[in-house]
């Protein structure tokens, strides 16, 4: 929807997208619509609420002191809710005072700090705290509903784990959270997936257990076996194990930690897995990948003379696996191996069922993109998730910045697939985008579609 002026527009319905843009929208919607609509800010206690507005909450409660604890019956919140959840503190700094002004206001006025309105609790979980750690993460608030009595659980920390406070709320949490031994299994998950090892020391030293972990999903999984998956440090991994992750325990497609660290190349991971006790081996097709994975000519070419079929006894899924693992680490020696062996170049594969050139895209990694293309890779392949292109996948990658590549270059890469033949016009540059591209790739693709 675009930001059109409250003329030409209900301006009650305009404020009721304004309020869920300030509390849903990563993009700075909210902003772009109150700089163009700025009677927004004075137009109910809803907008006031979200924005901070301190005085005009306090004059609202004065006259109405019921307005603190009366639940929306369309979200199940109360303002207490809004408050908490309001992205303004970091949309705008200069409000971060008054929001925890507002929390105050309503605290005092009798809102209930766990989130229990009526008798029931927020729709869906969404506890006040809950909101306060979940997107715009508002340390000074999170300390305020924990002096008044929040009590945090699993999935608070692991939203905290998210937060980007440089662990304040996480800190904080912890020291309230009581048994964390007993409540923390999805908690490591945040963290782990970052490759933050510092919120995984935090969690490990205040009791969570990692034989308790569960993933994202909220299932019971290897928190060696994730760590790994993940692209993790050696310094997680050592946490992870020195606080009694099992170094055996196997992740979904039945390989130990030790051999998926073997089979993405990482021996680092592997030897600290063997230091804690891990003593899963590899079978001769796990030796082959991991003999790719490493550009190793010469023990590849040892390993098909004692045994020929190897090669063909791949699946296609490992071969896809093996690929994409290159590309996306821009292991250009790797990848030349494995396709001068005859890997398919455009098989589909990972979690989102790309090729390897949307791998290579994503993370950034020109030259194994121009070595994809090459190669005869598809520019359009299409994933089978998003139904997106590679160009798609480095506009995003551009965005989220991920640390797959260690010397990564988006800009680089999508010149590589523009030269190609790769369709800007199918990339959207609308600011309104969850994962808006980096503002040199931004630059390129408006000139491609300006130059078609």
């Amino acid at each position: 929807m675009a930001e059109l002026p409250a003329s030409t527009t209900d301006l009650a319905r305009l404020a009721e997208v304004f309020c869920e843009a300030s509390i849903r929208d990563w993009t700075g919607r909210a902003a772009r619509m109150l700089a163009a609509n700025p009677e927004l800010a004075g137009y109910n206690v809803a907008t006031a609420l979200i924005l901070g507005d301190a005085d005009r909450v306090r004059a609202e409660i004065a006259r109405d002191p019921g307005l603190a604890t009366r639940m929306d019956p369309r979200s199940g919140w109360t303002p207490l809710h809004a408050a908490c959840a309001s992205k303004w503190n970091q949309l705008d700094p200069a409000r971060a005072d008054g929001l925890t002004e507002v929390a105050r206001l309503l605290l005092d006025a009798g809102a209930d700090p766990v989130g229990r309105s009526g008798g029931q609790r927020g729709r869906g979980g969404w506890t006040p705290l809950r909101c306060a750690v979940a997107g715009a993460t508002n340390p000074p608030v999170v300390a305020l509903l924990l002096e008044r009595g929040a009590v945090p659980d699993d999935h608070d920390l692991y939203l905290a784990g998210f937060g980007g406070d440089d662990h304040q709320s996480l800190r904080m949490m912890l020291d309230h959270a009581g048994d964390v031994a007993g409540i923390a299994e999805m908690a490591l998950a945040a963290p782990l997936s970052q490759n933050d090892a510092e919120g995984v020391r935090l969690l490990l030293e205040a009791g969570a257990d990692p034989r308790r972990y569960a993933d994202d999903n909220g299932a019971p999984a290897s928190a060696a076996y994730e760590a790994v998956q993940s692209g993790c440090s050696a310094e997680l991994l050592g946490l992870l194990l020195s606080h009694g992750a099992e170094p055996d325990r196997p992740g979904p497609n039945g390989h130990t930690p030790y051999t998926l660290a073997r089979l993405q190349g990482r021996d680092d991971l592997a030897d600290l897995l063997r230091h804690h006790g891990a003593t899963g081996d590899l079978s001769d097709t796990d030796r082959f990948l991991a003999a790719l994975q490493h550009a190793d000519q010469a023990l590849v070419r040892e390993q098909l003379a004692a045994d020929p079929g190897l090669r063909d006894r791949l699946s296609e899924a490992q071969q896809a696996a093996a690929l994409i693992r290159a590309a996306e680490t821009g292991h250009v020696a790797a990848l030349t191996l494995m396709l001068d062996l005859g890997f398919a170049v455009d098989a589909h594969g990972g979690d989102h069922g790309g090729t390897a050139l949307h791998a290579a895209a994503y993370a950034g990694s020109a030259d194994a993109v121009r070595l994809l293309l090459d190669r005869g890779a598809d520019v359009a392949a299409r994933d089978e998730t998003w139904d997106s292109h590679p160009l798609v996948w480095a506009s995003i990658g551009s965005s989220e910045r991920g640390d797959l590549n260690p010397h990564p270059d988006w800009a680089g890469t999508v010149r590589v697939l523009l030269e190609a033949g790769a369709n800007a016009a199918d990339v959207s540059l609308s600011p309104d985008e969850d994962h808006p591209p980096s503002p040199e790739v931004e630059a390129l693709l408006r000139q491609a579609v300006t130059d078609r």
